[in-house]
């Protein structure tokens, strides 16, 4: 009876196994979004975007770090320290600033302190530097033209402590967006500012 159930069950087990090898592992799921109101917005966040998942512990924090990948703007949180400066943008959701918009700070607030010469940028920016002495001495201003409503960023070379970085903000859903990374990304400011866009409308839906 027994050679009779192995005889019987065996290539009922082989077919199964043979089955279910051949196919495909399931694709693996994307985490559940983490609810936060940061500064008092409500947000749904991928976990795999931030800096420390500490940071999503609090449900209610004034800032958020985040860390997207470029140039298709992906998660990059868990997997910032594997990958190279030029390929992360760190992004920061803060409490808007009552006092200035950050499409007006260009006009409002650097313009007093550049100098007038003007460059152009090959990704269609102008560039004008700050002046000596000025409280942004040795660093350089990229913005659309005229005034860099649209975009501007304020990028200074690298030092023996700190590498060449650019910071940009913009005001997203409520928040202050500020981003940072590496003047290469400059030539994709366009894509680079309608995917944090996005991004951070798509979590506050």
């Amino acid at each position: 009876m027994k050679t009779f159930a192995v005889a019987l069950f065996a290539p009922l087990a082989l077919a199964c196994g043979a089955f279910w090898w051949g196919r495909e592992p399931p694709a693996p799921r994307d985490p559940a979004p983490v609810r936060l109101a940061v500064a008092g917005v409500l947000l749904r966040v991928d976990s795999r975007l931030a800096r420390a998942q500490a940071d999503l512990a609090n449900p209610a924090p004034q800032e958020l770090d985040l860390i997207i990948a470029l140039p298709d703007l992906t998660p990059a949180g868990a997997s910032a320290s594997s990958l190279p400066l030029e390929k992360l943008v760190f992004l920061t959701l803060r409490q808007p600033d009552e006092k200035i918009e950050p499409r007006d700070k260009p006009i409002k607030l650097y313009a007093r302190f550049l100098s007038p010469a003007v460059e152009v940028h090959p990704a269609g920016l102008i560039l004008r530097r700050f002046e000596p002495g000025s409280p942004y001495d040795g660093e350089q201003l990229y913005m659309t033209p005229p005034e860099g409503r649209a975009f501007w960023a304020r990028c200074a070379s690298a030092s023996d402590q700190l590498p060449a970085t650019c910071i940009s903000e913009a005001r997203i859903a409520g928040l202050d967006a500020r981003l940072r990374f590496k003047p290469e990304a400059l030539g994709d400011w366009e894509a680079l500012t309608a995917g944090v866009t996005r991004l951070v409308e798509g979590m506050a839906r």
